[in-house]
């Protein structure tokens, strides 16, 4: 069984945050499973986090818990884009409330745009999908976005 890792599951152990024991169990239940692998984004995204100086201490911290390197298939990468444009089709423009659901549009005191809550970009969809595609389970610390757009795809912990 070869299972997909998120970035947030490795930047728990990078920052040893409230989820690293979580994440260090995951990993090392999913290991005694098959290979554990990441797609280029999440190496990009480690790689951006200012954690690591050189590409060689990046690969030598990804070798540390035997996680390779792995791009996504064709179909990965369109059913990434069939995810996202679902996404992009159900945002809502402004904020709601949780509670009754109305919908207010709140602007920025500095420049006068439209204040949104935080967005996904195209790179989540492909972290999901990947795993959907190419894996068989993810280990994410954020199952309710995979869970919403990536329904059957088991995420770990």
């Amino acid at each position: 069984m070869t299972t997909g890792v998120d970035t947030n599951a490795l930047l728990a152990l990078l920052y040893d945050d409230d989820y690293a024991d979580d994440s260090e169990a995951a990993l090392r239940d999913s290991y005694r499973e098959g290979p554990l692998v990441i797609t280029p984004v999440v190496y990009a995204e480690l790689a951006a986090d200012g954690h690591f100086d050189t590409e060689t201490a990046l690969d030598e911290f990804l070798s540390d818990f035997s996680i390779r390197f792995e791009a996504p298939s064709h179909e990965a990468t369109f059913r990434a884009g069939e995810a996202f444009r679902e996404y992009l089709d159900r945002r809502p423009d402004g904020l709601s409330c949780p509670s009754c659901g109305e919908e207010r549009t709140v602007t920025c005191a500095s420049c006068g745009e439209p204040l949104t809550p935080r967005q996904h970009i195209a790179a989540d969809f492909i972290i999901g999908a990947h795993a959907l595609a190419d894996a068989d389970a993810l280990i994410s610390f954020d199952s309710g976005f995979y869970g919403t757009y990536f329904p059957s795809l088991p995420v770990r912990p």
